[in-house]
């Protein structure tokens, strides 16, 4: 998505405490609010950040699961605390950006949360049983049923981006929803209660690697994995624009100065060796933004999924 995106330059931190900042972060553990369950991406990046995130702040960080709704509960516990920094949370983006231009209720004004930084984008990729028949997109679209596919809820950015490309392709589909976590929509396909799952493609390597999945189809231009069909092979170049983005955020109202030290911290964090290296391992894009040019992302995106409301729109 950062075609859509004006170029911006990233504000790098170098604040005096203030007097309403001197304790900040030192007074408290920093709360992380993570809107899956274990074991999934969004579990995984925040576990793999926080360490280094402790490092930057000099204060503890605690990841928290606040799983339910598609990732709006978690997105709700961040909105309804306290705007002074010790709870941040990851959110899910752009499904929560495509139920507000459809119109859903999310709980709260996704254009209050304080957009804090971007930590990563990801691309997509489908699965099946590594036992499975199924070769290639074109041959679930040919199994004479509407394909099944596993995901956490309707406004997963997952679910969304599936609605959106077997659309593009006249394909029928029936999304599966109600797991707790991209873990959970990866297992389903194992045990047979899906025909497949559209998840990130670093979240399915690790079910690829052990010889549980794999992988027929990735939602980029250029070719992820030998043998895997991309979207420009199918003639769909467009579906790349499909993808995920990890970004932080915090409650209405969030101290600028505050903003902007969580937001250099996790920047630090993202240059550490260790989350350098777990992202090398799991093929995520680290794609680090500050607050300002987040928050231009997510204007963004809010205008590109607009021309889909129809489509995604709840029938």
């Amino acid at each position: 998505m950062r075609k859509y995106l004006q170029p911006g330059a990233i504000a790098l931190a170098a604040l005096a405490a203030t007097p309403a900042l001197a304790e900040f972060p030192m007074d408290g553990d920093v709360t992380f609010v993570i809107p899956y369950n274990p074991g999934g991406g969004f579990d995984t990046i925040v576990r793999t950040f926080a360490p280094a995130l402790e490092e930057a702040l000099g204060a503890t960080v605690v990841p928290e699961n606040i799983p339910g709704a598609s990732g709006t509960r978690g997105g709700q516990e961040v909105y309804r605390s306290d705007p002074d920094g010790y709870t941040i949370g990851i959110f899910n983006i752009p499904g929560l950006t495509v139920s507000e231009a459809t119109d859903r209720d999310i709980g709260f004004p996704l254009s209050d949360i304080t957009w804090i930084a971007n930590l990563a984008e990801e691309q997509y990729g489908i699965a099946v049983r590594v036992d499975s028949p199924i070769q290639s997109v074109a041959d679930l679209c040919n199994m004479g049923a509407p394909v099944k596919l596993s995901d956490t809820g309707v406004d997963s950015t997952s679910s969304i981006t599936a609605v959106i490309m077997f659309d593009t392709l006249d394909c029928p589909i029936v999304n599966v929803t109600g797991y707790g976590g991209s873990n959970d929509t990866m297992i389903a396909v194992m045990r047979e209660e899906v025909d497949a799952t559209l998840k990130p493609v670093g979240s399915l390597a690790k079910y690829v690697e052990s010889g549980d999945l794999r992988m027929i189809f990735t939602l980029t231009e250029d070719t992820v994995l030998d043998g895997v069909q991309n979207a420009t092979e199918i003639g769909h170049p467009e579906l790349a624009n499909f993808t995920i983005n990890r970004v932080v955020g915090g409650p209405p109202g969030m101290d600028p100065a505050v903003v902007a030290m969580l937001s250099d911290a996790l920047r630090v964090a993202s240059e550490s060796a260790p989350v350098q290296e777990w992202a090398a391992g799991s093929g995520t894009a680290l794609t680090f933004m500050a607050a300002d040019e987040t928050t231009a992302m997510m204007s963004a995106l809010s205008e590109f999924y607009v021309q889909y409301k129809d489509l995604l729109a709840p029938q």
